[in-house]
């Protein structure tokens, strides 16, 4: 039965310090390999854990290898291991032209999306400014109209008030005085 390894233990074993082993184990996870995790999320480690941890400093001190790359190596290299039942010796990735052609092709790709989402973008800004400017164009109509009806319904109320006054002045003319027949 394997060993159960705390961090603390992981640490002295491989003599690094708390944040290069979560690094590492962040790093490992995030290419698939497996760390176990307690109901509080702490990790813990077994012997194979230990190792690969080991594979992992080794491969990165090769030159001209970065940890993504050795992270990927020594996940290609356990996952190749569990599946066949054999060792197999932890060989660094070396970029091919092929993989390098790839990679353009990939990039190339994303900068064509990246290219195209920005013309949607810009197509956008333009409608929305388009669109902004009908509005405004709509709201300065919909103000004249207002005022209008605002005019209107003043001169209509000043209309109203003067008809009512010229009725009375009619009326009060119409009515004559009895002193007044003669005239």
């Amino acid at each position: 039965m394997s060993e159960i390894y705390s961090p603390k233990n992981v640490q002295d074993l491989l003599g690094i310090d708390s944040s290069t082993l979560r690094k590492y184990a962040i790093l490992l996870e995030g290419h698939g390999y497996p760390i176990n995790r307690n109901t509080k999320g702490h990790r813990s480690y077994f012997d194979k854990d230990v190792s690969t941890l080991r594979q992992l400093i080794e491969c990165s001190k090769q030159d001209g290898m970065t940890m993504e790359r050795a992270a990927i190596s020594v996940v290609t290299g356990v996952s190749e291991k569990e599946r066949t039942g054999t060792e197999t010796v932890v060989v660094p990735l070396q970029t091919t032209n092929d993989q390098e052609i790839q990679q353009d092709g990939n990039y190339e790709k994303l900068l064509e999306r990246i290219e195209h989402l920005e013309q949607i973008n810009l197509d956008l800004i333009k409608h929305l400014t388009e669109k902004a400017v009908r509005e405004a164009s709509h709201e300065e109509k919909l103000s004249q109209i207002l005022n209008y009806v605002k005019r209107t319904e003043q001169f209509l109320a000043e209309r109203s008030k003067i008809e009512e006054e010229t009725k009375r002045q009619i009326a009060a003319a119409s009515e004559k005085k009895w002193w007044q027949w003669w005239k």
